[in-house]
């Protein structure tokens, strides 16, 4: 079976490659083909999957009128591939990419929605008429979908309510860790007791938020460090180091150098950071608004105006012992293997409904 996933830009696969990397680990009749616009392409990857580039008119700086009069080309250059389906994660370009290789070569596609997009665009002030747009569109190419796979309950229920045909929204599939690549490190660190935050730095993020607690804490003996691509301006407090971008492969040393990761994010889905962080023996404070229910907590959940007192309470408790119970609890229930069944499936039954409805 030939899979093309769309990247936009392909250096995102640095994030998702073990998630990818899972489709065929798992199933040897498996082929994944990524098809991309922009980015550029690591040695490394390509002993795993094929990379086919867009090529697209450079003019145009809108994603949406790139796909739009470059539709010819990307026809002629999809149909070499072969494709059976399309496996998109769910940001709003993969989707569009997706619903025109639906609609003019009739290859079926599965997305896997991983994020509240909705909630994203608030947080970052998208204007009410680009919203609106994009809200519609969403919605638009996820029921030309064959199947919509969220990744936690709570992106279950919103698709319901954003007006996705319920027939097609499937049980959520959760996020896997390697736990043979995230696990606990002996390597020098600091004596201080060490907080960590990785992600983007944006608003959804409530970076600003969390920078500021810092700073309250200045005093207390506790270090901050964080790592993660900027997507906004942002000025680091003293008592907070920032890493900068950390290639994926240099993640579980960023873990082993904390010993609580903080998660203070107005909406997520199931939070890989979270997983990693368990399987690197290491707890986790996060907001209310981040933690998925499903999880089982090693850490904290808290109101973000109780992180100041939760932060002071965990430094004192015994993170190694709740460390080492979240290893073991993922190591049980959050492997790659377990993703790429319940994705394949659905992958191979968007094919079968294609068949029949010849």
């Amino acid at each position: 079976m030939n899979i093309i996933i769309p990247f936009y830009n392909v250096d995102d696969l640095d994030f998702y490659h073990h998630l990818v990397r899972s489709l065929q680990s798992f199933h040897s009749d498996v082929h994944v083909h990524i098809v991309y616009m922009n980015g550029k392409v690591e040695n490394v990857w390509k002993h795993d999957f094929s990379f086919h580039k867009l090529e697209v008119s450079s003019v145009l700086r809108s994603k949406a009128l790139q796909l739009l009069f470059s539709r010819r080309k990307i026809w002629g250059q999809l149909k070499k591939i072969n494709a059976d389906v399309i496996f998109a994660l769910s940001e709003l370009w993969s989707l569009e990419f997706s619903s025109y290789c639906f609609r003019k070569i009739n290859i079926p596609f599965v997305v896997w929605v991983r994020g509240d997009h909705r909630k994203v665009r608030d947080a970052r002030g998208v204007n009410i008429f680009k919203k609106l747009i994009a809200n519609y569109l969403e919605v638009k190419y996820l029921n030309e979908a064959a199947f919509v796979v969220p990744n936690c309950m709570s992106l279950h229920e919103k698709l319901h309510e954003w007006g996705v045909n319920g027939s097609k929204i499937t049980k959520p599939v959760y996020n896997g860790v390697d736990t043979e690549v995230f696990k606990p490190i002996n390597i020098s660190r600091s004596e201080k007791f060490t907080v960590g935050y990785v992600g983007r730095i944006c608003p959804e993020k409530r970076v600003y938020e969390f920078l500021r607690i810092a700073e309250k804490l200045k005093n207390k003996d506790i270090k901050f460090v964080m790592a993660g691509p900027k997507a906004m301006d942002v000025k680091f407090p003293e008592n907070v180091h920032y890493f900068g971008k950390l290639p994926f492969e240099k993640m579980p040393i960023f873990y082993n150098t904390i010993d609580l990761l903080v998660l203070p994010s107005l909406t997520e889905g199931f939070p890989s950071v979270i997983l990693e962080a368990y399987a690197c023996e290491k707890p986790v404070l996060a907001s209310i608004e981040a933690f998925p229910r499903e999880l089982k907590v090693f850490g904290a959940v808290a109101n973000l105006k109780e992180f100041e007192k939760e932060l002071i309470m965990l430094q004192k408790a015994d993170l190694r012992n709740l460390g080492r119970q979240a290893r073991e609890y993922v190591k049980r229930n959050f492997g790659w293997r377990q993703f790429a069944n319940q994705i394949i499936n659905y992958l191979k039954l968007s094919c079968i409904q294609k068949e029949r409805k010849k």
